[in-house]
């Protein structure tokens, strides 16, 4: 009978949290910092490339509308194979002397991520904007593009429900439905499928992982694959935020 009980609350739990309603939205308090970390796999056959960054956000200030940040570039590592032969091999802790003339190179490529910080206002749903950079940096607007995360519905999600969010990157537009599958006490758990508007044959796959208490997504997956006109891209990304 005790098994029973037990078996009959936890199902009685589970079948509650599926049926909750929960309203996503952005929770930041003045001087919050969090930080994430990015890995991505590049891999299109003769090339494959391997990025890690970190990135670290502080909240300046809460209004009625949203927040202002503060974004730095902390951290940068790639490795670049092509045909099997290791062709760069660079992180922004290594000293001149570990530098190969391809890293140095590669540094120099990536040097203003690192140099510049990126004003950014970010509403309760997650819509982001660039105001400005310091220094002046007219390519940050691509990064900061890069950059979005996740933007909300307005209206509350329950198990099974499903809502949409554009990400333009570069004039390349990316579609993503994102499917609520689990609630919990602590987190929404949701898939991802997407669609791009140049390539209509790339499948794209992924999954996420929000706090309930902030409202930041934990944990990001996405996977890209583009198999057309004789090209084969594999594209993953994985991004983990935490705060400070």
């Amino acid at each position: 009978m005790k098994k029973i009980a037990i078996a009959l609350t936890l199902a009685i739990t589970t079948l509650g949290f599926s049926q909750e309603k929960v309203k996503l939205r952005l929770n930041y308090k003045k001087g919050d910092r969090y930080e994430t970390k990015m890995k991505m796999n590049q891999d299109m056959g003769v090339m494959v490339m391997d990025m890690d960054l970190t990135i670290t956000m502080k909240v300046n200030e809460v209004k009625e509308e949203g927040y202002d940040t503060e974004n730095n570039f902390t951290y940068v590592s790639s490795v670049i194979n092509q045909q099997g032969v290791e062709k760069v091999n660079y992180n922004s802790n290594m000293k001149e002397e570990e530098l190969s003339a391809e890293a140095k190179e590669f540094r120099e490529k990536t040097k203003s991520l690192l140099e510049t910080t990126m004003f950014i206002t970010v509403s309760k749903i997650g819509e982001s904007k660039l105001v400005k950079t310091e220094p002046v940096v007219a390519s940050m607007d691509q990064v900061s593009n890069q950059m979005n995360t996740t933007v909300y519905p307005k209206e509350a999600v329950s198990v099974g429900s499903s809502w949409t969010s554009t990400q333009d990157s570069q004039g390349m537009k990316m579609n993503l439905t994102y499917t609520v599958k689990e609630i919990t006490k602590e987190k929404v758990l949701a898939t991802i499928n997407g669609k791009m508007d140049i390539l209509p044959d790339a499948k794209i796959i992924g999954d996420i992982e929000i706090d309930r208490a902030t409202g930041v997504p934990v944990r990001t997956s996405i996977n890209i694959n583009v198999s057309s006109m004789g090209m084969n891209l594999k594209n993953k990304t994985e991004a983990t935020v935490r705060k400070l």
